[in-house]
């Protein structure tokens, strides 16, 4: 016999609130959520790992609506193939492009780390904003070219 879960259980094991999972439950993103006779749900592993998938994709960004979309398309079957590969790609070029603006906020942010603590040992911030560009580490020119940073 299959093990099964309250929602209290599920939230537990998953590390989420059990509001969140009633809230995807009410927005239709358990394709197959059992109840009991009482009309309370109950939780299996194939649900969690539902749960699990929703989190993810909710964590890359996919709005609700998009995800509950997809999901109807993955129980109408194979005929669906298409259209899901069309939505995990765009979701996976727009990860890309978050890394890489968060890639370009990280320099940006050792860049200033830099600044400060070169500024914090000269005891002034002229030391690092006119500072030639050959004394600069190699990394803070990449850094400063890549950003466009002039002098701050």
């Amino acid at each position: 016999m299959e093990k099964v879960y309250t929602i209290g259980e599920a939230a537990a094991v998953l590390g989420m609130p059990a509001s969140t999972i009633r809230y995807y439950d009410k927005n239709g993103l358990f394709p197959d959520m059992a109840r009991s006779q009482g009309g309370i749900r109950v939780f299996t592993e194939d649900d969690l790992e539902w749960a699990r998938f929703i989190e993810r994709l909710k964590v890359s960004g996919m709005p609700i609506r998009e995800i509950k979309r997809y999901i109807d398309l993955y129980c109408e079957g194979d005929s669906t193939i298409e259209e899901r590969r069309r939505i995990v790609n765009e979701r996976r070029e727009a990860i890309l492009r978050q890394m890489e603006d968060l890639r370009l906020s990280l320099d940006f942010i050792t860049y200033k780390c830099w600044y400060y603590d070169v500024a914090a040992k000269s005891g002034t911030c002229d030391t690092p904003k006119n500072m030639p560009a050959e004394e600069l580490p190699e990394d803070i020119r990449r850094i400063k070219a890549e950003c466009r940073i002039n002098r701050y």
